[in-house]
Order: structure tokens, then sequence, then C-alpha cells
């Protein structure tokens, strides 16, 4: 383990922060502070240790998290923020857009906006955390290269501990927890040390800059992205196929694809299996149906093929939910 993120999680863990055992109250914490997301439990029957710890300073927040039980955190896009993300036991793999990525003891992730995110925490995983605002970032950003035109640094995701810009952040942020939380009264501003941070990554990261598209600049939903979310909240349309729903709406699917992916991050597809896969299990963990049953219900003609699915998506057979050993 890295000895300054051991320290800082040490001091934040000394900070009130929210304990519970409750999913629903974790996310509802969680989403208020960064953004809306899901828990899937990987065992229903696990029991969770939800422990969050946080310190915030203008545009930064440190924090130390816990959940206990392996499990997968659906966040959806990340449009308003980073993550620097570093465990300190487990580990975590993660969509990433269109990569599939992981950190462990000794190493971490620095997740950019713009990106689809779905992370399964490995059991008994905790990590410090290190949230920067997009804006700060990108504004940060247009000072260092001196560019006139504001762009969004796109940051290589996985940073080894071990090389010099991985141990510098951490004694950083090691840094960071030690002022803020052992100073007294006396407490400094951390902006310092978060502007040494994106130093750091700037110098010393590899970074893709990318045109700023604000979420906010791109208007309210078109027509068609909404029609198209609001046809799934009926169950009885799941069945129906990408291209079947865009002849509903009047649009072609290309047209579809390209309006869920600006403003849900998420492809038709993408989508329709996430609403497919939610309602599966709301079936299963009612109870009286057969897998295949359920399958043919959320537009699947071949069970395994949906087992296949749903186990990918929930990281848990359907016949462990419906207590069944086979189809």
């Amino acid at each position: 383990m890295v000895p300054d993120l051991i320290d800082a999680s040490n001091r934040l863990a000394s900070v009130p922060g929210l304990c519970s055992g409750n999913a629903d109250e974790a996310v509802a914490a969680l989403s208020t502070r960064y953004r809306p997301h899901r828990l899937l439990l990987s065992n229903q029957t696990a029991g969770l240790d939800f422990r969050h710890h946080a310190i915030t300073s203008g545009a930064a927040s440190l924090n130390l998290l816990h959940y206990g039980p392996e499990l997968i955190v659906d966040a959806g896009t990340f449009d308003s923020f980073y993550m620097l993300e570093f465990p300190l036991g487990g580990g975590v793999d993660v969509r990433y857009g269109d990569q599939r990525v992981s950190s462990r003891v000794g190493s971490g992730l620095v997740l950019s906006p713009g990106a689809y995110v779905r992370s399964t925490w490995r059991a008994d995983t905790t990590q410090v955390m290190l949230r920067l605002d997009r804006g700060f970032v990108e504004q940060a950003w247009q000072r260092y290269t001196g560019e006139t035109t504001r762009r969004t640094p796109v940051f290589q995701a996985e940073l080894d501990l071990q090389t010099p810009a991985g141990r510098r952040i951490a004694r950083l942020i090691g840094l960071m927890a030690a002022e803020q939380i052992e100073a007294g009264s006396a407490v400094l501003s951390p902006m310092p040390l978060v502007h040494a941070v994106l130093d750091t990554l700037f110098d010393q990261v590899p970074v893709t800059p990318v045109a700023t598209v604000e979420a906010a600049m791109a208007g309210p939903l078109p027509a068609h992205v909404r029609g198209f979310r609001r046809l799934l909240d009926d169950p009885r349309q799941l069945p129906a196929t990408v291209t079947e729903l865009a002849r509903r709406l009047d649009v072609s699917p290309r047209t579809l694809t390209t309006g869920m992916r600006r403003f849900t991050g998420l492809s038709p597809h993408e989508y329709l299996t996430m609403r497919r896969m939610e309602h599966a299990r709301k079936l299963l963990d009612r109870g009286g149906m057969s897998i295949a049953r359920v399958a043919e219900s959320v537009g699947y003609a071949h069970a395994g093929r949906f087992a296949a699915s749903f186990r990918a998506y929930c990281g848990v057979n359907p016949s462990r939910l419906a207590g069944q050993g086979d189809f």
C-alpha cells in the first residue's frame, strides 16, 4: 500500500460521515453529492457496509468510500466532474466508455468527463477518491496551455502509483487530508495542493484535449430521446427491437443513436438492455416465473442468451435469484 494514501484514509475516517446498511440510503447520499446512479449487489443476501467520509473545499472534495460486498455502481455518463480513485484494498473493474480499465492496490484511475462509467467493486474495497469540478479543471488546462478556446482534457485512465506522477499525486493527497483535518483553526486552503495535482497530471500523464460540449449547452432533450425513454418506462415495450422503437418514434435508428449518445452517453441498444435487465431483476425477485418466461417477457427468445446478458450486466446468474438450477 501507499503510506500517503493510508494516512489520508485514516484522517478521513475520523471525519463524521454516513454509515448505513441500506442501499437506497447510500444511493441517495452519493447521488446528492455526485450524480444519480444505481447499485447492483452481486449477492442480494450480502449485507451492505456503506461508509462515506468527505471534506470539501471549493471545486475539490476528498472522499473515503467503502461498500462492503461485491457490487456494481452504474454511474451513467460523467459530465460535470473528474474523479481520481485509489483502492486501499480489493479493486475496481470499470467499463469506461469503450474501454475496460481497472485499479488495484498500488494503482489508480483518473476518470474524465464524457464517458459512460460502470464500475464493479470487488468485495471489501475501500477507496480514497478526489473529485474535481469539470469547469475548474478545464480553466486550469486553458491557463496551462495558453489556448484561447476552452477544451476538456481527457487523461489516460490507468495510473501506476509507482511512477513519479503516481507517487507525487499520492503524496499531495496525503498533504490535503493532513492540512484540512489536523490543522484545526489554522486550516490552510487546499487549492495550491489541488493545483499541484493538476500540474502533475498535465505534465506527466498522457492527455488528449477534446472540444468541450457542456450538457447545459446541448439544450433540452430532443423529442425522440424523451420519447424513447418514455416508451421503455412501459415494460410491455421491452421485447421490441431498437429498429421497431425508432419506427414508432418516426425517426431512423441512426438519428436515435446520435441523440441518445449525445444526451445520455448510451446507445439505444445499451439503454434498452439496461431497462430489460432492471425489469428482469424485478420479476426474478418477485418470484413465480420461470427464467424462460422472464427472458421472453423482456425480449429474449433464448433463455441461455438472456442468462448470459443478465450475468454480464448484474454480475449474478438469474438462476441464483430465481432459486432454480436450470431453465
